[in-house]
């Protein structure tokens, strides 16, 4: 397998990485998942988006113009699904700007 440097990332959010990966392991929550994703798909690290996933997919507050944005940025067709599922009117999709 190629290095892949490390670089362009603050210690505090690579250390947030690094403590999903390794035990004690951190469970996401909203707060940091948006960075996880994009940390996770930098370094390649499956297993961190799945967990971001998990949590996005059964405990995430945010919103559903929030929730596909990331399933766009990070192709996560589970939350697609969940998102397209919660969008049952015409006008919830109105109201998330989708249509």
């Amino acid at each position: 397998m190629t290095e892949i440097p490390i670089k362009n990332v603050n210690f505090s959010d690579f250390k947030l990485l690094l403590s999903i990966v390794y035990p004690i392991n951190m469970f996401p929550n909203d707060k940091p998942a948006e960075k996880l994703l994009e940390l996770a798909d930098r370094y390649i690290i499956p297993s961190v988006t799945h967990k971001v996933n998990y949590h996005l997919l059964n405990h995430s507050k945010f919103d559903n113009s929030k929730l596909l944005c990331l399933v766009d940025e990070y192709q996560l067709m589970d939350l697609l699904e969940k998102s397209i599922h919660q969008m049952n009117t015409l006008e919830k999709a109105k109201e998330s700007e989708i249509v």
